[in-house]
């Protein structure tokens, strides 16, 4: 018979000495970025060590997403963008949207890759933050809130909803990450620089697509699949060319450009579509 871990139990599990206490929502997600760091690469998850292990962002500027979705300082994020890429006012915009979008969506495709346990990502509780040092950009919750299935061991804690099944989570996440977050910061952005709406909805798909390709890498579910759910759900799968190599790593091309070659000495990443003529 095998026995049950801490971490498979139910919330509260009465034991002849007493109740144990649910486990701490980060810690599957701690678990699987540490592997992440350890087996792909430091980079998909370093903007969100600090969210993960409770250590405040030093010496950064920050920006509480819902000023940014009210568009309070868009332009501020702007401008820290031009002085970082140099480029067209387009541009720049372009690549801090790419940045700002890709670490607010990190954490929710950890989650969900990890345990199926989602952190709320909505503008009132995400905060973004650049800095001079390493990691440039990071990623935090105002407070902890966490969107879960009913059998996740965690769903008796005070900080995680718990949701019917994993369609009403997908949604959850979809409405917390996009409709009440990054939906108006894009609208904020497209107010104020002439760039295509396309264009930036396909840095959304990239992201998702790089998060995944990064994450799953290190759990038992395949690539694709998890690739292709999200991409699904948050409507943006036509936007990005996903499919996987020999050893069901999860490989994609973007159908759209960031704009990174704009700029002076700038080169096309590796997934752009220009090199396919399929902007």
């Amino acid at each position: 018979m095998r026995l049950a871990t801490a971490e498979a139990l139910p919330a509260v599990f009465a034991f002849a000495d007493g109740p144990v206490p649910a486990p701490h929502p980060m810690r599957a997600l701690r678990a699987v970025a540490a592997r992440v760091e350890r087996e792909v690469s430091p980079h998909p998850v370093a903007g969100i060590r600090s969210w993960l292990h409770g250590e405040p962002a030093t010496d950064a500027v920050e920006f509480h997403a819902a000023e940014l979705a009210s568009g309070e300082r868009v332009e501020e994020l702007m401008a820290a963008a031009a002085a970082l890429w140099g480029g067209s006012a387009h541009a720049n915009a372009a690549l801090a949207w790419k940045t700002y979008c890709y670490w607010t969506l990190a954490p929710a495709v950890l989650g969900y890759t990890a345990a199926r346990r989602v952190p709320v990502m909505d503008a009132a509780n995400t905060v973004f933050s650049v800095s001079a040092d390493a990691p440039m950009f990071s990623v935090r919750q105002v407070r902890p809130r966490f969107l879960a299935l009913p059998h996740d061991p965690c769903a008796g804690r005070p900080d995680v909803e718990v949701v019917a099944n994993e369609g009403e989570l997908l949604d959850r996440l979809r409405a917390t990450a996009f409709d009440d977050h990054l939906g108006p910061v894009l609208d904020a952005f497209l107010a104020r620089v002439r760039v295509g709406r396309r264009t930036l909805m396909g840095s959304l798909a990239s992201g998702l697509s790089y998060a995944v390709a990064s994450m799953a890498q290190v759990v038992p579910d395949p690539d694709d699949v998890i690739a292709k759910t999200l991409l699904d759900a948050f409507d943006v799968a036509h936007l990005v060319d996903v499919s996987t190599d020999e050893s069901g790593r999860l490989l994609y091309r973007r159908r759209t450009c960031c704009l990174a070659l704009t700029i002076e000495g700038g080169r096309t990443c590796s997934t752009c579509c220009v090199q396919t003529d399929r902007c």
